[in-house]
Order: structure tokens, then C-alpha cells, then sequence
């Protein structure tokens, strides 16, 4: 076991271990079966990976000789099923709790806006938390004074809220007993020591919001969170915040209870120390260098003289702060082959790990015994200077041969004075700029590779090519390049960038935000050659460094090109009668067919007690979060929905509709249940056979039922995704129903089968999806739906061109084949301005 006898004075690489070849995200450290020590990663293709580590108290040298470091690589070690649909942003470990009072689990975040709790042991999803409305970012515990206590769950998301979620009930169904909203954008949360056995304490820090030109608004919150007991809710509280203190937006937030402190890193590259009473800055740590990059994340190690802080940063490197009684000094840094995404302590041990774009995460050592072989050590540092090389070299001979010849000059055109545009002469770069006085190019110099940001894109010079990665709708990552001039204002750049790609107008102050921390202040470098002009050193445009034409990973801005309408997120629901009025209405006529069946009628007491006490239940929407309803109350549902007759049942089917958006009522152990009830429903609508398009009753409340489903939980969902065959089947036979209310319901179902599909972990075949395109083609073709109806229909029809993967593509594909463009614009020009923006949208969509 190492110790501290063979400490160095700076941190080295100990072990090297490549994932599934994605973006590392995320890491943790988790005791898996039989207390074996795992690091498990969480990648930008939403894959889970475990790494084997060694007993800590094995005395042998953790050698990294291996790519894998001999770690034990498993790539999804819980199977298929818990592959996410986008990339995973925070993953945390319930061994961090350290404490024997819970079971072992494992807590994913993810851009889809879903928390999935694993098993620990197995690795096996166990469950799915729903409620945020954008990525979750970050994860934390929050412990009572009280050990034997249960912990709590806090996630922040893009969605600008902290939420609060108690993942440890004896029922094992969690749920969110409170929500920490009105932060600025972007939330990143830790926990901190409990005030008493029923006060918890969470710090949240926020990204900021635009003011101007600039991002104002970040803030630190320190909140209490008061146990209300059998509630299931909590009383929140602001009890200190600090804003403004840093020059540019938070991106992490980390508790050290040594210090009793908390550490914030911010796009402004610095790191401040601050009072975990108040929030207040003790002291401030800055990134090395003359440029500061953007902090993404930050943590403490070691312990005493050997207690660090350590970043990860933007621009590919690790600072660490000294923060111990011993050998203050300024802050090591340790190059990446490209961004740091994370780090985090590797348990006590003083070592941390850094999950790095390259795909790799690294674990760093002051241990001598457990530094990396000499191979290893080289292999990583000529892996970090080709990495940098690569920033700070000129143009190819391809990228040259591509540029504009010089001989033809004179058919290019300047905008405006001092423009500068890059030709090729003599197979080499050169830059020129227009003398609009002359209505000539004047040649300036020599491209050089002396600025590594600087280059060409569209034929226009830049001092600064930044790379950005877009996902794509979809599935996939579209790389893309956005060039700024020193001296431009970077939100007009970053506006008009987002106007060229049609991306989501709330990416503004992100964007600009990134122009300003990339380009920094630094002017430009021009190589002057032969023909040289001073003119070029007025030149507003900047300078002729070298194109950036580097193989350095873009860093993701975590942008999607948004449409206004597609996909579709979330469901639409049908609410209506959700009250003592309506629900008693239903009861009695619940009862009335009750009387008259011939079979199968309800008890007394089913009838009766049973009855009043689900309506009593259900018509308290404001304590959904914390009432239950037993299987016996559901138990009546099942019989009149799988054993009555049509002209009977539908009050069962409307009564279901209500039942299926309780949360308890739809939980996931439920899905067997939702499965009869909705195959039931089904059945008895397909069962009209010709008639489904004529009646109304029975097809208009199965479909909201369906509709509601998706809603309901995870229970009812999933039963929902296992018969959507049959939701089709349905769905298309009562398409083309003469009554306006059937139209609404079937469009409805449709709409929310498709959101279901897109956000699914699992992939739906294209054969699935092009069902839901033929439905919407029997929609149209009808001539019979209203504008909402038909704005459904064309969402629906638009989200599943937009399938994740490969089912997407194949969608798209068959869709042109078969002109749905064209019948999407005919349709959508009787239909209003909705119609036609969606129908915009999916014309976009087709032609991409």
C-alpha cells in the first residue's frame, strides 16, 4: 500500500484507461459486488464503462503499461438497456455516503433531462426519474446530523432549477419532494453538513443570464431544507447568496469539510475559496498563464500539507492549487490531449481523476511507487504535444489547394475597407487585404502558424477559428466553426452564427461567452514576406496567423440545433373532469351499467367504499406527489375494462384516463397492470371493427387514455411502449372518425406516442416509426381534421424524422421516397401560421 513516504512534489500520470472511444464525460468511484473498487465513466455517447481498480491496500505498483492500465474494462456493464439516448453529464456513486444504512446504487444525469438510478451490484437500471426539462448536469448527497437518516438526492439542470429527490424509500419508487427554482440558467450543486437531524443544507451556483454584452447574474445560494415528515415534501429557504463575484459564468461547485469551505470555478478562469455560512470569498485561485481558459470543473484532495484543489479546464490541461501548509508556490499544470470535462477525488488517497475528450480517463498520482511506467509517462507527453502541435501549424497542402488562386484575384470582390481574404500562390498561403480606394487586393504576407486560433473559413480570414460541435436531432455530432475578429463585439458574432445554423436564440450568451474566453486579448501574427504592406498592421481586421486546422477535439458548446416545433417534448394530456363534479359523474354512471350487466358486476364495496375512496384521491391534484392509491382501489378498473362490453365499459375507460396521471397509480411496478387495462381498451376499440371510425364513446377515451399514459408514470409508460403496435392499429382505425373530439384524441395519442419514441433509451425499429408516418398520412388524406388536430399530426410526423440513430436516418429516407414533403406543404397551407412553421420545419428536417 502506498504511503506517504513516497510522496513527490508535483502529480504524475499513473494509469491510463480508455473507455468506449467516446468524449469522457464523467466519473466515479463506486464499491461494486463484493466490495471491489470500480471507476465508472460516463461518455458523451451515453455509455456507461467500469474500470476494475486495485485493492488499496495491494502493495504491488499500479502499473498503466496497458491501454486499459489492466483496470478491467467492461463497457455497459448493466447491459444494453442502460445505454442512454444522449450523452451522460454526471454520474455519482452511493459509496461516496459511506455508511451501511443504504443499498448500492449509482446515479446517472443526462442531457434527455432523465436521472436513471442503477443497481450497484448488478449495474442493471432500476429506475428512471423524470422532471427536469433540460440536461442534468450535476449530482450530489445531502446527509441529516442523524446517520441511521436516509440521504437525499440533488440535481441541477440547464433547465435553471436544483431538484430534491428521495431515491431510498422502503417501496423503492422515488420521487422529488422539492424543486430549488430561479437560478440563472445552468445549475451546479453540493452538499453540505446538516444543520439538525431535520434541517439539510445544498449550495447551488448558477451560469448567469445576459445583460448587455456581458453574462451577469451568477450566483451563490446556500439553501436549508427543512423535513416536513410524512409529507413527502420539504420547506426550502435562502439562507446566504453572493453574486457577481466572478467575471464570467459557474460551471462547478464542490464541499470540502476539512476547510468547511466551498469552491466555485467559473468561465473567468479562477477558482474562489469561499465560506460554507455565507458564501462569501475567503480567497481567490487563478489558472496560471497569461490567458485564462473556461473551469469546468473542480475538486480537493489529500489532506493536511498535502490538501490540493484541482481544475479541469477548456483548453485541454489540469491546474492544481497547493493549497497545504507546505510548498506554496504557483499551481501545477498538466497537459490533455483535449478537454477536461471532469475531476474528481480518487477516494482518500490524495490521487484524483481527469475524464478527458480524448476518450481516456486519467488517474494522477504524488505516489512515486504508483507513477506510470517511463513508456507510459512518454507515450502521454508526445500524445499532449502533437496534440498542441497540431494548434500552432500552418495550412496543408489540401487545405491550400482549396483556397481561391491568387492569378484570379481580380474576380473576388472586397466588402469593405481592409477586408482580408487568403489565396494560394506559388502552393502557399498567402493573405491579402482590399483596398477599396484601388479596388485591388494588396498581398500582406505569408500565412504562418504563430497564432493557433487564427485561419480561414469561407474563403474570409480570421484571427480566430473556434470549433463547435452541434448535435444533431437525430443522432450524430455536426462539427462546425465559427470565426471572430479581434476587436468584433462577440455577441453580433455569436448572433450571427446562430442565425446561419438556426440554433436555439437562448445559446446567445453561451456562445459569446465562449468567443470571449477562446479569443482572449492576444493581436494577431503576421509572417511578412516579400511585397509586404505596413497597411496591414491598421488593419481592424486583425492579423494572418495560421488556420487552425487542428485535429484537437471541438469543445461541445452542449448546443442542439433547435427547431421552434420538432421534436416534440413531453405529452399532451387530457385533464378534463379531474374534480368532485366530474369524478362523481362518472361514479354514478359507473354504477348505473353496474346494475345492469349480466356478469362480472362489482361488489357492494367495490362499488361503493372503493369507488368513492379513488375519486376522493384523485380529485386532490395538489397532493398527488404524496397520496397513494392501492391495487385494491385499481382492482374494479380491471374487471369492467377486461370484462364488460363496450356499451358498458367506457365510463371504466374514462375513469382510468384520470387514474393513470397519479403518479403512484402508474408507478413502474405497475406496468403489468397498465398493460391489461390498455391491451383491454384496445381490444374493445378494435373489437368495433368498421363502426371504430363511427363511434364515439369507446375510441375517444381509449385514445386519451393512451394519451394520458405516456404521462402517467413510469408504469403506464412502459406499458404503453410495449403495445404501441397496437396504439397504431388503433389509432388508424379511427383516423378518419366524423366527430371533432375523436380527431383531437387520435392526433393527441399519436403526437405523444411519437415524444415517447424519441425520448426512448430503447431504439425503435424505422418499420415502427413508419407506421406513425402512415397514420399521419390517413390524417391528412381524410380532409376532415381541424388546424390543432392537424398541427399534432405534423408534430408527430416531424419527431419521428428526428429518431435518434439509425431508425431516424431510415425514416427520413423512406419519407422522401414516398413525397411526404410534398403532402406536408399541401396539408399545412389550410392551416394557419402553426401549420406552416411546423411544416417548415420538416421540410428542413427531409432536406438535411
Amino acid at each position: 500500500m502506498a504511503n506517504n513516504n513516497d510522496l513527490t512534489d508535483e502529480y504524475v500520470l499513473s494509469k491510463q484507461l480508455l473507455s468506449d472511444g467516446e468524449p469522457t464525460r464523467c466519473a466515479t468511484i463506486h464499491s461494486g459486488s463484493d466490495k471491489i473498487l470500480e471507476l465508472l465513466s460516463g461518455s458523451q455517447g451515453g455509455i456507461i464503462s467500469k474500470f476494475i481498480l486495485p485493492d488499496s491496500n495491494d502493495s504491488q505498483k499500479q502499473s498503466a503499461d496497458a491501454s486499459n492500465g489492466g483496470g478491467g474494462l467492461e463497457i455497459q456493464p448493466g447491459g444494453a438497456n442502460t445505454r442512454h439516448p444522449h450523452q451522460i453529464t454526471a454520474i455519482l456513486s452511493s459509496s461516496s455516503l459511506n455508511t451501511n444504512s443504504v443499498s448500492s446504487i449509482y446515479v446517472t444525469g443526462c442531457k434527455d433531462g432523465k436521472i436513471r438510478v442503477m443497481d450497484g451490484n448488478t449495474h442493471e437500471l432500476k429506475e428512471v426519474l423524470e422532471g427536469h426539462s433540460n440536461a442534468v448536469t450535476s449530482l450530489t448527497w445531502i446527509l441529516p446530523q442523524n446517520e441511521s437518516a436516509k440521504p437525499w438526492l440533488v440535481s441541477g439542470s440547464w433547465d435553471g432549477t436544483a431538484k430534491i429527490w428521495d431515491i431510498f424509500q422502503n417501496n423503492n419508487s422515488s420521487i422529488c419532494i422539492g424543486t430549488l427554482a430561479g437560478h440563472e440558467n445552468t445549475v451546479s450543486v453540493a452538499g453540505l453538513p446538516a444543520e439538525s437531524d431535520s434541517i439539510r443544507k445544498v449550495v447551488t451556483v448558477s451560469a448567469g443570464i445576459a445583460e448587455g454584452n456581458s453574462i451577469r447574474g451568477h450566483t451563490v445560494r446556500i439553501w436549508t431544507l427543512s423535513d416536513n415528515g410524512a409529507n413527502n415534501d420539504i420547506t426550502s429557504k435562502i439562507v446566504a447568496q453572493v453574486s457577481n463575484d466572478h467575471s464570467g459564468p459557474m460551471r462547478d461547485v464542490c464541499y470540502d469539510a476539512d476547510t468547511h469551505s466551498i469552491y466555485t470555478c467559473s468561465n473567468d478562469g479562477t477558482v474562489k475559496i469561499r465560506s460554507a455560512e455565507d458564501g462569501k470569498c475567503i480567497e481567490t485561485l487563478v489558472y496560471p498563464g497569461y490567458e485564462q481558459p473556461m473551469l469546468l470543473s473542480v475538486c480537493v484532495v489529500g489532506s493536511g500539507a498535502t490538501k490540493a484543489v484541482v481544475v479541469g479546464a477548456e483548453d485541454g490541461n489540469v491546474a492544481i492549487f497547493n493549497i497545504g501548509q507546505q510548498k506554496q508556490g504557483e499551481a501545477q499544470v498538466i497537459g490533455h490531449p483535449g478537454c477536461v470535462w471532469n475531476v474528481i477525488p480518487l477516494g482518500t488517497t490524495g490521487d484524483f481523476v481527469s475524464s478527458c475528450h480524448d476518450g481516456n480517463i486519467r488517474i494522477f498520482t504524488r505516489h512515486a511507487s504508483l507513477a506510470a511506467s517511463p513508456e507510459v509517462l512518454k507515450a502521454f507527453k508526445d500524445a499532449v504535444t502533437e496534440a498542441k502541435a497540431v494548434r500552432s501549424t500552418g495550412p496543408s497542402a489540401e487545405e491550400i489547394a482549396k483556397l481561391p488562386k491568387w492569378e484570379m484575384n481580380a474576380l473576388t470582390q472586397g466588402r469593405s475597407e481592409g477586408q482580408v481574404q487568403v489565396f494560394q500562390k506559388d502552393g502557399k498561403a498567402i493573405a491579402a487585404q482590399w483596398s477599396a480606394s484601388s479596388r485591388t487586393w494588396i498581398e500582406v504576407g505569408e500565412v504562418t502558424g504563430t497564432n493557433e486560433n487564427a485561419g480561414t473559413l469561407n474563403g474570409k480570414q480570421y484571427d480566430h477559428i473556434l470549433p463547435i460541435e452541434v448535435d444533431v436531432p437525430g443522432g450524430g455530432v455536426q462539427k462546425l466553426q465559427i470565426g471572430y475578429n479581434n476587436g468584433e463585439n462577440p455577441f453580433v458574432t455569436a448572433q450571427e452564427f446562430i442565425d446561419e445554423h438556426m440554433l436555439d436564440q437562448n445559446y446567445l450568451p453561451q456562445i459569446a461567452d465562449y468567443i470571449r474566453q477562446r479569443a482572449g486579448q492576444s493581436g494577431p501574427t503576421i509572417g511578412m514576406g516579400a511585397g509586404g504592406s505596413t497597411a496591414a498592421t491598421n488593419s481592424s481586421s486583425g492579423g494572418m496567423g495560421a488556420p487552425s486546422y487542428a485535429s484537437e477535439p471541438a469543445v461541445p458548446m452542449d448546443i442542439t440545433p433547435t427547431y421552434d416545433h420538432l421534436p416534440m417534448k413531453g405529452y399532451k394530456t387530457f385533464e378534463t373532469g379531474i374534480d368532485k363534479k366530474g369524478l362523481s359523474k362518472v361514479i354514478q354512471k359507473i354504477r348505473e351499467f353496474n346494475d345492469s350487466v349480466s356478469s362480472n358486476q362489482l361488489s357492494t364495496g367495490e362499488a361503493g367504499e372503493t369507488l368513492d375512496s379513488l375519486a376522493n384521491t384523485l380529485s386532490v391534484t395538489n397532493r398527488y406527489h404524496s397520496s397513494t392509491i392501492s391495487m385494491a382501489e385499481l382492482a374494479p378498473l380491471h374487471t369492467m375494462i377486461r370484462q364488460w362490453d363496450a356499451t358498458h365499459a367506457f365510463p371504466a375507460i374514462d375513469l382510468a384516463r384520470i387514474a393513470v396521471l397519479h403518479p403512484d397509480a402508474a408507478k413502474s411496478e405497475r406496468r403489468a397492470y397498465w398493460e391489461e387495462i390498455l391491451g383491454g381498451a384496445l381490444d374493445m376499440c378494435l373489437g368495433l371493427g368498421d363502426a371504430a371510425a363511427k363511434e364515439v364513446a369507446v375510441p375517444m377515451l381509449t385514445m386519451r387514455l393512451i394519451a394520458n399514459s405516456y404521462k402517467g408514470g413510469p408504469g403506464s409508460a412502459g406499458a404503453a411502449g410495449i403495445l404501441i403496435d397496437k396504439i397504431l392499429d388503433c389509432a388508424e382505425a379511427c383516423a378518419t372518425s366524423g366527430n371533432k373530439n375523436v380527431r383531437l384524441s387520435v392526433a393527441t395519442a399519436i403526437l405523444n406516442t411519437s415524444s415517447y419514441m424519441h425520448a426512448s433509451s430503447t431504439p425503435f425499429p424505422s418499420s415502427v416509426a413508419m407506421r406513425v408516418v402512415d397514420v399521419v398520412g390517413t390524417i391528412a388524406g381524410c380532409g376532415k381534421y381541424e388546424t390543432e388536430p392537424m398541427v399534432r399530426s405534423l408534430v408527430a410526423l416531424g419527431t419521428v424524422l428526428l429518431l435518434p440513430g439509425g431508425s431516424g436516418s431510415e425514416v427520413k429516407k423512406l419519407a422522401k421516397e414516398r413525397s411526404i414533403g410534398s403532402m406536408v406543404e399541401r396539408v399545412a397551407a389550410g392551416h394557419g401560421e402553426m401549420a406552416s412553421a411546423v411544416s417548415t420545419e420538416i421540410m428542413s428536417v427531409l432536406s438535411s
